[in-house]
C-alpha cells in the first residue's frame, strides 16, 4: 500500500483472510449477517452433539465462518509463480436483501449478471496492472533520458540503472479497481431496490389523494412523490495509477462526493417563495470517523462526513426533476468507495441535535463545535433512518421515510414554536399565561388558570399573577408524519373536550335529542311531500347546529389546526434556508409574524375553551356531583359592556333547581291552550381570556325550554361574585395521604425550568374554588 510519484496513501479497504492451504485469499467488506443454510445447520448440530469442549472451541471459528455472509466477498488466487504474476479472480458475491416484510421487487441478480460482474472485476484488475506496468516503463525511459551519458560516471550509470529496474515508480492497485467496481455495482442495486420500494409506497400507504382546494385557491399536497434513480457518468474515470481519484472532480475538497446515482423521495407541503429549506447530510451517531466498513455494525455504507463539509441544497438530481419544489425532500446518493449519503432537508440542524460535540460549518467559513445537549429521540430516529438505507441486508424505504416524517415533525414544532415566542411586538407576542413546549413531535399548549377572588388582605396563591403559577397542559398539537398537518390531542381525563372537538352528538343531551327530532321529521316530510320540503328541514337543522357547542368548538379548533399548517409550511423545518435574493429573509419574517398574529387569537380561543370543557368540567363534576351539561344554558353571551373579553362559546352549566310551568297561549283561531316549559336555574361557567390573563368566572342563568328537544332560551343571568380570598382553600390544607402520590414532571418553558402541572393536578385547585362558590349559593 505504499504509494510514489504523488499516488495518495490510502488503505486496503477489505478485509483479508488467507484461504485453507494458503492457495487463496477471501477478500470481504461490510458487516456480516448470520444465515441459517441447511449445511450450516447441520454443522451446528454435530459441534453440539460434540462432547469435547476442546474439539468446540477448535472449530468454533470455522463453523461462524459457514454462517456468515458478507455484502461483498471475493477469492483470489494467483497461477503462476513469478513475482510479476497477475491476480485471478475465482469467485465474487455481492448480496444485498430487504427488510423482513419488505419485497425486493424481483432484483436478486440472476446468473447472467453475476457471470458478467465476474468479467468486469477481472478484467479491472488486468486492465489496472498493464496500465500501471506501461506508465513505470514510460516513466524509467524518461529517466533514462533525463540522466544523460555526458554527466554521469559510468559506475554511477550502473547502478542508477540497476535501481531504476529493481524499483518500480508506480505500484498497481488491483484490488482497490476490483473494490471500486464490485462496491459501485452493490451500490447500483441498492439503490435500484430503494426506488422501486419508494414507488410501491407512493402507489399504496403513501398514496392517495393530492389535497383539496384551499381558501385561496392552492391544492396542498399530501401524497409523496418519488424522484427515481438517476444514473451519473464518472467524469475522469477510474483510469488506475491513482490518476482516477484525483479525476473525480474538486468541488472543494469534497471530490469524494460525487455521486454515481441519486433518488429523492419528497413529503409534506412547504412554502418556498423565498427559498427552500437547505438539504444536509445526516451522520451515524455512534462515530464520525470509520469509513473503511470493516469496523463495527453501521459502518459498512454510511457516508461519515463531518457537518462541516456538506454541500448545502445539493440534491444531486437533474434540474429537470421538478418534483421537489415545495415539498420538503429525503435525498439518497452512492458516493464510490464510501456508501449511501442520506441527506434531508433540514439535515444540519438534525445532526446538531442528534450528535454530540458536532463541528458545524458557518457560512463565513469558521468551524465551532456545538454543545447543545443531545436529543435521545432524534438520535433514535437517524439512527433508524440510517440502518434502513445503508444495511444492505435491512432495506427499507418505509421505515426510513417513517424517521424522515419523524425527525422532520420535531424540527418543524420547533420552528413554530421558536417562531411564536421570538416575537416582540405586543400584538404579535404571545400572552404571558400561554406556554408552548416541543415534546417528540407534539406541541404542548400549557396555560396558567386564575380563580378570581374578592378583595381582601390576605391573598389566595389561586388568584396570583400568572408569573407566579405554574402551567397546566390542556392540549397537544400532533404533527402527522404522513401529512405535516397539525392535530390537536386532548387529555384523556378530558372526556367532554374531547367529545365537543368531534362535534359528536354524545357530547349533549340536548342536540342528541334535537338531532333525533329533525331526522323524524325529514323522513316524514320525505315520505309525504317532494324532495325539496326535505331540503328547507335539513338547512334548517344545519342552522340549527350551528350554534351548538360541538360546532363551535370544533371549528375553533379546526381553525387553530389550519393555523399551525400554515405556520408550519411558512417555517419549514426552521435552521438555514437557499434565499433567492437579499430581501428573502426579511420577507419570510415578515409573512411567519402576519400568520403569528392570526394564530395568537386562535391559541387564545381554544385555551380558554379547553379550560372550561376540559379542567372546569372535570371539577365542577366533581364539586356539584353531577355531570355537566353543554348547550343548556343558552347560547354564547354577547354582552360587550360587562363581558367583552368572555370567549364566544355558550356556557357550561350543572342544574340547581327546575320546575314545570304552565301558561296559556292564544292560537290564530282565537282559542286559548295551555302549555307546559321547564323553568330552570343553573350554575354555569365560562372563561374571560385576555393579553395579561386567563380567568373563570361564574354566572347564575335562567332559563325557559319548550320540550326536551328544544334549545333553551335564556331569561336572564347574573354574575357570581368571586369567594373571599380567606375562604378558599388550598391544596397544602388538603391530607396529602387522600392523594395518590405522583412525581411532579419538569418542563421546559420560555426558556427557563418550570413544573407543568397535570390536568388532574389542576382539578384539584379548581374543584377547591368551585366548591366554596357552591357553599355560598
Amino acid at each position: 500500500n505504499q504509494s510514489r510519484k504523488g499516488q495518495e496513501t490510502q488503505s486496503l479497504p477489505w478485509r483479508v483472510v488467507l484461504g485453507k492451504g494458503g492457495g487463496s485469499i477471501r477478500l470481504t467488506y461490510g458487516t456480516p449477517r448470520t444465515v441459517s443454510t441447511a449445511e450450516a445447520l447441520r454443522q451446528r448440530s454435530l459441534l453440539l452433539a460434540d462432547n469435547d469442549k476442546d474439539a468446540t472451541t477448535n472449530n468454533n471459528e470455522s463453523n461462524n465462518n459457514n454462517l456468515q455472509q458478507y455484502p461483498i466477498e471475493a477469492r483470489l488466487s494467483v497461477l503462476s509463480e513469478e513475482s510479476s504474476a497477475p491476480w485471478k479472480l475465482l469467485s465474487i458475491h455481492v448480496q444485498c436483501s430487504p427488510k423482513t416484510g419488505e419485497s425486493d421487487h424481483q432484483l436478486v441478480l440472476n446468473r447472467k449478471q453475476m457471470f458478467d460482474l465476474h468479467r468486469i472485476g477481472d478484467r479491472c484488475m488486468i486492465v489496472e496492472e498493464a496500465i500501471c506496468r506501461k506508465k513505470d516503463e514510460e516513466e524509467k525511459e524518461k529517466k533514462k533520458e533525463e540522466e544523460g551519458d555526458d554527466t554521469i560516471m559510468s559506475d554511477d550509470k550502473e547502478t542508477i540503472t540497476a535501481a531504476l529496474q529493481a524499483q518500480p515508480i508506480i505500484v498497481p492497485r488491483p484490488l482497490h479497481r476490483l473494490f471500486e467496481v464490485t462496491h459501485a455495482f452493490a451500490l447500483s442495486l441498492q439503490m435500484e431496490i430503494l426506488s422501486s420500494q419508494a414507488e410501491a409506497l407512493r402507489r399504496g400507504a403513501w398514496g392517495g389523494s393530492m389535497g383539496g382546494p384551499t381558501a385561496r385557491g392552492t391544492t396542498v399536497i399530501e401524497c409523496i412523490t418519488v424522484s427515481p434513480a438517476y444514473f451519473y457518468e464518472q467524469k475522469g474515470g477510474s483510469s488506475g495509477a491513482g490518476g482516477g481519484k484525483e479525476a473525480r472532480g474538486s468541488d472543494n475538497g469534497n471530490s469524494k462526493s460525487a455521486p454515481i446515482v441519486a433518488m429523492a423521495v419528497h413529503f409534506w407541503s412547504c412554502d418556498d417563495r423565498y427559498g427552500s429549506p437547505r438539504v444536509g447530510d445526516l451522520l451515524s451517531t455512534h462515530g464520525q470517523n470509520q469509513s473503511n466498513g470493516n469496523k463495527k455494525k453501521g459502518d459498512d455504507a454510511s457516508s461519515k462526513v463531518t457537518a462541516s463539509n456538506q454541500q448545502r441544497d445539493d440534491n444531486y438530481l437533474p434540474k429537470s426533476d421538478r418534483r421537489g419544489e415545495k415539498r420538503l425532500s429525503l435525498c439518497i446518493r452512492a458516493v464510490p468507495t464510501v456508501g449511501l449519503v442520506v441527506s434531508l432537508s433540514g439535515g444540519s440542524d438534525v445532526v446538531v441535535a442528534a450528535t454530540p460535540n458536532v463541528d458545524i460549518m458557518k457560512d463565513n467559513g469558521t468551524t465551532t463545535t456545538s454543545t447543545t445537549a443531545v436529543d435521545h429521540h432524534m438520535q433514535r430516529n437517524v439512527d433508524k433512518l440510517l440502518s434502513s438505507i445503508q444495511d444492505p441486508f435491512q432495506l427499507s424505504m418505509s421505515d426510513a421515510l417513517l424517521a424522515a416524517t419523524v425527525l422532520c415533525a420535531d424540527r418543524r414544532c420547533q420552528a413554530v414554536v421558536a417562531a411564536l415566542n421570538r416575537q416582540k411586538s405586543t400584538n404579535y407576542r404571545l400572552p404571558s399565561w400561554i406556554h408552548l413546549e416541543v415534546e417528540c413531535g407534539t406541541i404542548s399548549v400549557a396555560a396558567i388558570i386564575s380563580y378570581p377572588t374578592s378583595s381582601s388582605t390576605t391573598s389566595s396563591p389561586l388568584s396570583a399573577a400568572p408569573s407566579a403559577r405554574s402551567p397546566t397542559v390542556l392540549f397537544r398539537l400532533a404533527c402527522d408524519s404522513r401529512t405535516g398537518r397539525f392535530v390537536p390531542v386532548f387529555p384523556r381525563p378530558a372526556s367532554l373536550l374531547r367529545l365537543l372537538a368531534c362535534n359528536d352528538s354524545s357530547a349533549s343531551d340536548i342536540q342528541s335529542l334535537r338531532s333525533a327530532a329533525l331526522a323524524s321529521a325529514l323522513g316524514a316530510r320525505l315520505a309525504a311531500s317532494s324532495s325539496s320540503g326535505g331540503n328547507n328541514i335539513a338547512k334548517r337543522a344545519d342552522g340549527a347546529s350551528r350554534d351548538s357547542t360541538g360546532r363551535i368548538v370544533r371549528d375553533a379548533f379546526d381553525a387553530l389546526a389550519r393555523s399551525m399548517d400554515t405556520l408550519g409550511r411558512k417555517c419549514g423545518v426552521g435552521g438555514d434556508w437557499n434565499d433567492i435574493d437579499a430581501q428573502s429573509a426579511s420577507l419570510r419574517e415578515k409573512s411567519v409574524d402576519q400568520t403569528c398574529h392570526d394564530l395568537k387569537a386562535s391559541l387564545m380561543t381554544c385555551s380558554g375553551m379547553a379550560a372550561v370543557f376540559g379542567v372546569a368540567a372535570i371539577a365542577l363534576k366533581i364539586a356539584a356531583g353531577i355531570d355537566p351539561v353543554a348547550d343548556m344554558a343558552g347560547g354564547p353571551i354577547s354582552d360587550v359592556e360587562s363581558n367583552s373579553d368572555l370567549i364566544r362559546v355558550p356556557l357550561l352549566g350543572v342544574p340547581l333547581s327546575q320546575r314545570i310551568v304552565e301558561k296559556l297561549v292564544k292560537e290564530g283561531d282565537g282559542e286559548t291552550k295551555r302549555t307546559s316549559q321547564l323553568q330552570g336555574e343553573l350554575f354555569a361557567m365560562s372563561a374571560k381570556a385576555t393579553t395579561d390573563r386567563l380567568d373563570l368566572v361564574c354566572f347564575d342563568v335562567l332559563t325557559m325550554s319548550g320540550s326536551a328537544s328544544s334549545v333553551p332560551t335564556r331569561l336572564d343571568y347574573a354574575n357570581i361574585d368571586p369567594p373571599e380570598a380567606a375562604k378558599v382553600p388550598t391544596t397544602t390544607e388538603v391530607d396529602d395521604t387522600l392523594r395518590p402520590s405522583k412525581r411532579l414532571r419538569i418542563t421546559k418553558a420560555m426558556g427557563e425550568s418550570s413544573e407543568c402541572h397535570h390536568t388532574l393536578e389542576e382539578v384539584e385547585h379548581a374543584t377547591l374554588w368551585l366548591d366554596t362558590i357552591l357553599r355560598q349559593q
